[in-house]
């Protein structure tokens, strides 16, 4: 069927499927993907610059200041394995991932057990002989926070290398990843504040300062990684999964910076010399936990609320998509599929309008199928059915310009209506409609004038004056239709008024 240019049917199919990403969904997933990359890369570097320096023997590129504390060789190492195991993650390498991850878990996990129960197990000098051992317990020993770290980060790894992960696995790393950066942000908040306590767990190895800055890249980096892998297997991540992540941070560093006061300023001495406890370290304590638990609910509704809006559109485009197809229904039959008697009354109303204030010629045919009922009683209704289907994609074959429609006119009638169309153009459309149907040669036993499926035409043509009605157009060509079928059918019969 070409399309009436007048009409606005059927409305163009939206282009929305619930079933497959949105755009917005895959430049998400490829934003993700790139900060993963760019973090990993982030990490290899700080490794390998530090690496470097204990090599060439620059402390500058070792310590960010002389008085802070070396990045140890060991530490180094590890986010060198970390970048390595996140470009495999997200490049699905996992099967040497796992390796990285019970790396990462024995390099933290013995040097733990070495501050934990004053041994030393050999590690920490291992590849590198230190000559820095500023604010170091043991020469090339890392921080026990870093050691912690290190193990923390290699359980998540080792989480995430499974063949077939699961969502909960990848919550789970995403709570290690919160734990990671919440340790390594007190640690950066102890160099900004010279808390020394936060960095530094008594009398052991302190944490370098660009060992906390490279424990939040860290940290962030495995959430990140949970997230984009949780979009490769196609399960979302529970809402409430964020706003729990910033609450396991949150908390991590308030009770990480309550520790590291409480434990440096007990007391403090007022003016008179007397001595009175001191309540920033209580105070911390209780604002961070507010603070905290207030900032995760306020996520938690935002992102309840995005979901909300995102539901409500998804509802709005399946309505619109639903409201396509009840248009599209209303102006097209459903069983021949094309134009109904609606589309056609709303078309020859505009049409003849048209015609009538321009004085231009406007054709209307209508179409009998010969017999019907005879072959309806003969072949049955479906096969009924199917004959009307393909009368009616032959007689639509026939509006070749966009001004032209055919319809549906009841029953096994037909209507074509030919806008700017003269007699003998009429005239030649019906015969290649009755030649095109007679090709179809469908078989009709009970047809008093042929074996196959005929048809019968009437023509009307006229030149509207502003009087000329609908009902007359349709009116003449009902006459020669009628004429047409007296005449013995399958035949054409044309008037002009």
């Amino acid at each position: 069927m070409v399309q009436h240019d007048s009409l606005e049917y059927p409305p163009k199919q939206s282009s929305f499927r619930t079933h497959k990403p949105s755009l917005s969904e895959m430049y998400r997933y490829i934003f993700l993907r790139f900060c993963i990359n760019i973090g990993a890369f982030l990490l290899l570097a700080l490794g390998l610059i530090v690496i470097l320096g204990w090599y060439i023997g620059s402390a500058k590129l070792i310590q960010i200041l002389p008085q802070f504390v070396p990045m140890q060789f060991n530490t180094a190492l590890g986010f060198g394995f970390i970048a390595l195991a996140l470009i495999g993650l997200t490049n699905n390498r996992r099967r040497f991932i796992k390796y990285i991850g019970i790396v990462l878990i024995l390099l933290g996990g013995s040097t733990l057990i070495q501050h934990i129960f004053g041994v030393d197990l050999h590690i920490d000098e291992l590849f590198m002989k230190h000559y820095i051992t500023t604010a170091t317990s043991s020469p090339g020993r890392m921080a026990p926070n870093t050691a912690l770290n290190f193990l923390i980060s290699g359980i998540a790894i080792l989480i995430m290398s499974t063949k077939k992960i699961r969502l909960s696995q990848l919550l789970v790393s995403s709570f290690l990843g919160a734990l990671i950066m919440g340790l390594a942000s007190v640690a950066f908040l102890g160099y900004l504040s010279n808390v020394e306590a936060a960095y530094g767990w008594g009398n052991l190895t302190k944490m370098a300062i660009h060992t906390s800055i490279g424990f939040m890249i860290a940290g962030i980096m495995l959430i990140l990684e949970a997230r984009y892998l949780s979009w490769k297997i196609q399960q979302k991540i529970p809402s409430v999964v964020i706003p729990l992540i910033l609450s396991v941070l949150g908390f991590t560093i308030t009770i990480c910076l309550w520790q590291a006061l409480y434990s440096t300023e007990l007391y403090i001495t007022n003016q008179y010399g007397i001595k009175t406890r001191n309540f920033v370290a209580a105070g911390i304590l209780i604002f961070g936990g507010l603070f905290s638990t207030v900032i995760a609910i306020a996520v938690w509704f935002a992102i309840r609320s995005r979901e909300q809006l995102q539901s409500l559109k998804l509802a709005q485009a399946e309505i619109l998509i639903l409201n396509q197809q009840l248009e599209k229904m209303s102006y097209f039959d459903g069983l021949t599929e094309i134009p109904n008697r609606r589309s056609f009354d709303e078309t020859i109303e505009k049409e003849l309008a048209r015609a009538s204030r321009y004085q231009h010629s406007i054709a209307l045919i209508l179409f009998d199928i010969d017999y019907f009922k005879a072959y309806n009683d003969h072949y049955g209704h479906q096969m009924g059915d199917y004959s009307l289907q393909q009368v009616a994609h032959a007689i639509n074959n026939m509006a070749q310009r966009a001004t032209d429609i055919a319809a549906r006119y009841g029953g096994e009638e037909f209507a074509l209506l030919l806008p700017d169309a003269t007699l003998p153009d009429a005239e030649k459309i019906t015969k290649m409609a009755l030649l095109a149907i007679a090709n179809l040669s469908i078989p009709h036993e009970k047809s008093k004038i042929s074996s196959i499926v005929t048809i019968s035409a009437g023509i009307s043509v006229c030149v509207p004056s502003i009087d000329t009605t609908i009902e007359e157009l349709i009116l003449h060509a009902d006459k020669a239709l009628y004429e047409a079928k007296s005449k013995g059918r399958g035949c054409i019969v044309a008037t002009m008024f």
